[in-house]
């Protein structure tokens, strides 16, 4: 009896004790109800209360992380891919949080999937795909918007992936390979219209270095023809200077010779000297026409008779 008693005792001290000390645990708030009305905050630790008359609740202020169910969305044309998102929430008010929704992950649920139909039901299939931040940004503002008063802080909300139907797949598969296609034809064309213009360009030059050296052989014959006509000039005015020096040599011996007839004319003219006197004026006149600009060279007729004239005024001399 004893024992029954003591036992009956122990468990009563042990309800009253659990009934007056409680231990909230770190990354929880603890809310004291006293009489069913809130009385005030616990931190983490050890919480006093009344036994019987105040109760504790606790509410966790870790950061939860809350899957959706994929589901299929309509986009603006008409496609039907699978959305699939998730959003991370915080509590930062516990007593709103106790006090002022019922089921707060429910309620965000809710939201994010009416947002996403609303956002993606306003866009085309490609502008889900490459707009995702603009769809995540909406959701974050819609959900921050409606948590505000149930003490929830949103920390991330958004579009983890997106899933198309297997015909839309195949659609976009061969638009990609048709675009492949494409930009490789076009580089393809462009790489031939590089070289045709490269090559092009090459003939150029070489037509142009061509008619440059062509050009530069045609001045160097002219130079080359120029030189030899002045040096064949020069040649022919020297021959000229000689032989209009050598004609005034032999003008200057004519005359000498027909002075030194005259003064023999005492003696009588003989007809060998009267044919000497006139060989000796044709070659007086042949030399002043070998000094006319028009004639190059000339030369008496009779070589013969020029070496008899020379043979009869040296003998005349005598």
């Amino acid at each position: 009896m004893e024992i029954a008693e003591i036992v009956i005792g122990i468990v009563v001290i042990g309800g009253v004790l659990r009934g007056l000390f409680r231990v909230v645990p770190q990354g929880s708030l603890g809310l004291v109800q006293r009489l069913g009305r809130f009385h005030r905050e616990a931190s983490p630790g050890m919480v006093i209360k009344m036994p019987l008359i105040d109760s504790l609740q606790l509410v966790s202020t870790k950061s939860v992380t809350v899957n959706l169910s994929p589901e299929p969305v309509i986009t603006a044309d008409n496609v039907s891919p699978v959305i699939d998102a998730y959003f991370i929430y915080q509590v930062v008010e516990p007593k709103a949080f106790a006090f002022e929704i019922q089921n707060p992950e429910l309620a965000i649920k809710n939201i994010v999937s009416s947002t996403l139909r609303s956002e993606v039901g306003q866009r085309k299939l490609a502008d889900v795909m490459t707009h995702r931040e603009q769809i995540n940004a909406k959701l974050r503002q819609e959900l921050d918007e409606a948590t505000g008063n149930w003490g929830i802080r949103i920390v991330q909300a958004s579009i983890r992936q997106v899933d198309l139907p297997k015909e839309m797949q195949q659609a976009m598969e061969a638009q990609k390979k048709a675009d492949a296609n494409k930009l490789a034809a076009i580089e393809q064309a462009q790489g031939a219209k590089e070289a045709a213009i490269l090559e092009s360009e090459g003939a150029k030059q070489a037509a142009i270095a061509k008619a440059q050296g062509e050009k530069e052989a045609l001045l160097l014959r002219a130079e080359a023809t120029r030189q030899t006509r002045v040096m064949e000039a020069e040649g022919e005015a020297l021959a000229v200077k000689k032989l209009a020096e050598a004609q005034a040599t032999a003008v200057r011996m004519v005359n000498e010779a027909v002075l030194g007839l005259a003064d023999q004319a005492g003696s009588g003219w003989s007809e060998e000297r009267i044919r000497t006197v006139l060989q000796l004026k044709q070659m007086e006149t042949l030399a002043a026409i070998g000094q006319s600009p028009s004639t190059k060279i000339v030369l008496p007729a009779e070589l013969q008779n020029l070496a008899g004239i020379v043979t009869t005024i040296q003998g005349l001399k005598d």
